[in-house]
């Protein structure tokens, strides 16, 4: 995003003369439309939202969609959707080869751009808090969109060009309204190359004919927040639906995900946000944020004597995250699991029809009953997702297996194997949440994704592919995402991390 920011301050410098360059709106008469050439195959198309910066600070997550479009006979139209307001404006356009000047009739007023030439739209808008610089790039360069295998790297940049990480995915898929294979993926990444700051991003897939898909472009939708709980880090997402209501408005969407204040993997803890749209914008919870906090259910005394006690040693106080998602009864009724220092993977049934008061009905420890790691050892649920299947009354969990082989070259805090498995005789939901309470869980086998599958050393953070709920969407195809990685780089190994797909088939 630093290089948006970049291209936008270039551009705008590039046009000092032109002053009012999408500096707000102004009152003109609608101007005629222009039939000049030049804004041919090179100006028409839809643009969709890159960047957006309002006094200095990112605002891109405040948008669940920027679209404007262009066509050849003058007329255009901007989709907004901010803050779950939605604006649709219907106008036409003239271009003389270096602005480009909407008039909309309806508003008697104007907005103009700067169009670059390798399709970098430049606009900007005035509200209460300030002026928004807008970067909107033309879409079909914008999504970069190269069709993959879903067994293979799904998106993200060249290893040896940049230091970016992708890793710990979150997945939904769904229909679209053309009747298309769509897959929406959170997960972790870093802003800016080379610098560890844990954000959220969110891309888009969409299943092609040959069966490969494209992905969209990389939005952040949700970083830290200064001087709070997640000032540090956010990562690790889970995403459900259901009814969740906050401040009197329904929310369709719960994220939980990781926070911290520190630096060095210690005191991490699990908060909530929500949204009304996929691609949010996230509203963060803050009358409950952290909702497990570092020290889980136990005595914050007790554990922080435990953590000055690790201090100084090899041991750290992990704290809470990596957190997973399952929607009891498709509304407020959720169960939420983490990793946890206190408590191995911890889970807990929360009612958060009211999501500002939370109302916790139990917390356990999950059990671990016959996982094993890709040598037959004993191991146990770690860093898991969840999705369960209604038509064969399995309850499927995907797992790190607590093994590096091949065994580490440079020191890396990540593993090479994953591993699915799961629990039958569970009829719904409420039995599997019945299961889970009393501890009634006896794992079976079904595979592993590890360097043999992928042909990456390290194999680990993985997600189920489900549906919006958290159920399985083809009960023959069972599909995760794994985090991949290398065991030694030239740089740090986190640079390495990347999203992989696999499937395993199930007669």
């Amino acid at each position: 995003m630093k290089k948006c920011v970049c291209l936008l301050l270039s551009a705008m410098l590039s046009v000092t003369l032109l002053v009012a360059c999408g500096t707000g709106e102004t009152k003109t008469s609608t101007p005629e439309t222009s039939t000049s050439s030049a804004q041919g195959d090179y100006l028409v198309g839809e643009y969709v939202l890159e960047s957006a910066v309002m006094n200095g600070r990112l605002i891109t997550s405040e948008f669940s969609q920027y679209t404007v479009t262009f066509r050849a006979d003058g007329t255009m139209s901007v989709l907004l959707k901010r803050d779950g307001i939605t604006t649709l404006r219907n106008s036409t356009y003239v271009y003389d080869g270096a602005v480009l000047t909407e008039s909309n009739a309806n508003s008697g007023k104007s907005y103009r751009y700067v169009l670059d030439f390798d399709g970098t739209l430049v606009t900007s808008f005035d509200d209460y808090d300030g002026t928004a610089e807008i970067v909107l790039k033309k879409k079909e360069t914008a999504e970069m969109l190269s069709e993959v295998d879903f067994k293979s790297v799904l998106f993200g940049e060249s290893l040896d060009e940049t230091k970016i990480y992708n890793y710990c995915p979150a997945i939904i898929t769904e229909k679209d309204g053309d009747g298309n294979d769509v897959m929406h993926v959170w997960y972790c990444t870093n802003k800016d190359s080379g610098v560890i700051v844990d954000h959220i991003g969110y891309r888009t897939g969409v299943k092609q004919a040959n069966g490969k898909w494209k992905f969209s472009e990389e939005r952040i939708v949700l970083a830290p927040t200064e001087n709070t709980w997640d000032s540090e880090h956010t990562c690790d997402p889970a995403v459900i639906r259901g009814e969740f209501n906050y401040h009197g408005e329904k929310y369709n969407y719960l994220m939980a995900y990781l926070g911290c204040t520190t630096t060095d993997y210690q005191k991490n803890e699990t908060g909530i946000a929500v949204a009304k749209e996929l691609g949010g914008p996230w509203v963060k919870i803050d009358e409950v944020n952290p909702i497990v906090p570092w020290y889980d259910d136990g005595n914050i005394d007790t554990e922080e004597a435990r953590y000055q006690s690790y201090q100084g040693t090899t041991s750290i106080y992990w704290g809470t995250g990596m957190p997973a998602l399952l929607s009891v009864d498709g509304k407020g009724e959720v169960l939420l699991f983490n990793q946890s220092t206190l408590r191995g993977t911890a889970v807990r049934r929360i009612d958060l029809s009211d999501v500002a008061n939370p109302v916790v009905k139990y917390t356990v420890s999950l059990s671990s009953n016959a996982i094993l790691n890709s040598q037959n050892g004993s191991c146990r649920v770690s860093i898991p997702d969840f999705a369960y299947d209604e038509t064969t009354g399995r309850l499927y969990v995907v797992s790190v297996t607590n093994e590096k082989n091949p065994a580490d070259i440079t020191k890396t805090l990540v593993n090479s194997h994953s591993a699915v498995a799961y629990v039958e005789g569970l009829e719904d939901m409420e039995a599997v949440s019945a299961a889970i309470k009393t501890g009634t869980l006896s794992w079976k086998m079904l595979g592993y994704v590890g360097p043999n599958e992928t042909g990456w050393e390290r194999n680990h953070n993985p997600g189920m592919v489900r549906d919006e709920y958290g159920r399985i969407p083809d009960r023959h195809n069972i599909s995760v995402i794994v985090s991949t990685g290398h065991r030694d780089w030239p740089t740090e190994n986190i640079f390495t991390y990347r999203l992989y797909g696999w499937t395993f088939t199930v007669v």
